[in-house]
């Protein structure tokens, strides 16, 4: 009587197995699908904040030299200015 139980459940156990390993399997693979997606979608955001960041830089380089050329205008604007006084004066 126990050996007819046991030669009915083995198989079904044994299927049930098998469909758990399947679906581990599975569920592996698509996790490191996702971690690979995952880490290419962290590398663009990476490269994006780089690429960002060198933009930055070159905004801040042109600010920098466009408030030198703003101060050399003011300059010569004075200097105009001084020299447009003393014609007056003159």
């Amino acid at each position: 009587m126990q050996k007819e139980r046991d030669d009915y459940w083995k198989p079904i156990v044994a299927d049930l197995k098998r469909e758990c390993d399947v679906f581990k399997n599975e569920w592996k693979s698509k996790e490191k699908k996702c971690k690979a997606e995952r880490n290419v979608l962290t590398l663009e955001r990476d490269t994006f904040k780089a690429e960002r960041n060198v933009f930055k830089m070159e905004r801040d380089v042109l600010q920098t030299e466009r408030d030198a050329l703003k101060a050399e205008r003011d300059v010569l604007k004075t200097q105009r200015d001084a020299l447009k006084a003393e014609r007056i004066v003159c």
